[in-house]
């Protein structure tokens, strides 16, 4: 049992120790709230290396620069977490193949805001979708969207800009550009070939346009396609979702890692593919609260090739003893997880549990653990809030 005399140790094991998966660039979107530094101390926290966030609302049109403050916040915490690739999202309103003036033009001010902001923080990437021509005419609608990159990117080279843009796959629904390949190289070819345009693949967007990844046999072929049509040289960032729908419904809808559609085996392929070393592989999956760092786990396991889950018994003490029944609590977990992932699993089961992480003290076989303490296979943990007996 442990009581209040005994020694707090942490396991010997901390996040620092699990396996390294091998230098890839791993991270989710992160929330801003309290500021656009927090992206970053949240995902170090989680086990990020690698982070995305929106420098505004997605949802309005304007959005003024950082304040001089919040940038400087956040190259401090850049420098404090070590997180050195952070990319951006832009606002879902932006349309630069927009039919409309009024709109084609306020997506192109809306857009080089964006660009700004990004600049700023010294971000890699801006990534955004390609726009929809909304039954006006598909060809018109590229020679649009090409007019708009050319004028942004000219505009921001001559500012000296080092940010890029990422052209992100979409998933085919409505009248929305990108969801094949053809497409995306029709763009890039009408811009140029500029060092600051790229391509973000989404793996949910590509599965649900038809273009499968499930066996080593498709993987191949779909990558074969994309370097056809794009090459894989302009591949700068991956968002690695699984897929709530099938394969080419054109239905956008994320799934957890591993969860879905999609399955295990494609994301295990992809994290270890040796032509995407350098490529940020970024989620966004559901739940972000409490399922980003179960997700971010699983992928970081399979890059180290760590086995594919560990399975561990829970027993809540306290107040939170009848929560999930009043009996232990059998969790599978991917290898690499933390005590911080297995009380983010247990938050996502039941939302009376959303605060266990910061209100309990844990422990792994009876010794005190720290929330990124590794955790092995069959092992007990103990979740103590106070006043339990811990």
């Amino acid at each position: 049992m442990i009581t209040d005399n005994l020694t707090i140790e942490t396991a010997a094991v901390s996040a620092e120790t699990v396996p390294s998966a091998a230098g890839r660039l791993l991270g989710a979107h992160m929330p801003t709230s309290g500021g656009v530094y927090k992206a970053l101390v949240s995902g170090k926290a989680i086990g990020c290396s690698a982070v995305q966030l929106f420098t505004s609302s997605p949802r309005q049109w304007n959005s003024p620069l950082i304040k001089d403050a919040d940038a400087a916040a956040f190259h401090k915490a850049r420098e404090e977490t070590g997180i050195e690739v952070a990319v951006a999202h832009d606002s879902y309103l932006i349309n630069l193949a927009a039919p409309t003036e009024e709109v084609l033009v306020k997506s192109q001010n809306a857009f080089r805001g964006e660009l700004d902001r990004a600049e700023q923080l010294k971000l890699s990437w801006v990534v955004t979708h390609m726009g929809a021509h909304l039954d006006q005419g598909e060809d018109e609608a590229f020679e649009r969207l090409i007019a708009s990159l050319k004028h942004i990117l000219e505009a921001t080279d001559d500012a000296g800009y080092n940010v890029g843009i990422a052209l992100e796959t979409t998933a085919g629904q409505g009248t929305g550009l990108g969801w094949r390949f053809e497409q995306l190289g029709r763009v890039l070819d009408g811009v140029g070939d500029h060092p600051r345009l790229g391509i973000c693949l989404d793996t949910c967007h590509i599965f649900v346009a038809g273009y499968d990844i499930r066996t080593e046999e498709t993987y191949e072929q779909t990558f074969a396609e994309f370097e056809a049509a794009v090459g894989i040289r302009r591949l700068k960032v991956i968002h690695a979702n699984d897929a709530k729908k099938p394969l080419g419904c054109r239905v956008d809808r994320h799934e957890h890692i591993g969860q879905g559609e999609i399955g295990r085996e494609a994301f295990a392929r992809l994290v270890t593919d040796p032509r995407l070393l350098s490529v940020p592989i970024i989620i966004e999956t559901p739940e972000s609260d409490t399922m980003h760092a179960v997700n971010l786990a699983l992928l970081r396991s399979m890059a180290a090739g760590s086995g594919p889950e560990l399975n561990i018994t829970v027993h809540l003490f306290g107040h939170y003893t009848d929560v999930l029944g009043g009996v232990p609590v059998e969790l599978t977990l991917p290898a690499g997880a933390t005590v911080r992932d297995a009380a983010a699993l247990l938050a996502a089961r039941d939302a009376r549990l959303e605060r266990l992480a910061e209100h309990c003290r844990f422990a792994i076989d009876e010794e005190y653990a720290a929330l990124d303490a590794a955790l092995l296979d069959g092992c007990t943990v103990a979740a103590l809030p106070p006043m339990s007996g811990g």
